[in-house]
């Protein structure tokens, strides 16, 4: 039994095929400074203490920059503006991933102690 011998396309045919695909799956628009810089004061004026979640969070301002621990506790931040000034939005988060402390947009010359505020 002799197989179907296969032969490629033509290269005009390959890239009309790669130019089709192409514009089939464009990139999404890239999110402004002002319009993340915005969509960070909104989560931040949003938390409740105790209450608020890290998946709400990522949810809403996507994966953080930094998913780190200090002393042990979990601290996730979102670098939202690398120019100056840089606009730091981070949290404090308990082992269940209850936001426990919260830092937004404080000038880096003041240090954030991030503890519970929880009163646990």
């Amino acid at each position: 039994m002799r197989l179907p011998r296969w032969t490629l396309p033509s290269l005009p045919a390959l890239a009309l095929l790669f130019c089709a695909a192409g514009c089939a799956h464009s990139a999404p628009p890239r999110e402004s400074r002002s319009d993340r810089v915005a969509r960070a004061r909104a989560a931040a004026d949003a938390i409740v203490l105790c209450r608020t979640t890290e998946a709400e969070l990522r949810r809403e301002l996507g994966e953080p920059t930094r998913n780190g621990r200090l002393h042990g506790q979990r601290i996730l931040s979102w670098i939202v503006q690398w120019d100056a000034p840089a606009r730091y939005f981070a949290v404090l988060v308990d082992d269940r991933g209850i936001v426990i402390d919260a830092y937004w947009d404080v000038p880096t010359e003041i240090p954030w102690v991030p503890v519970s505020q929880c009163g646990r």
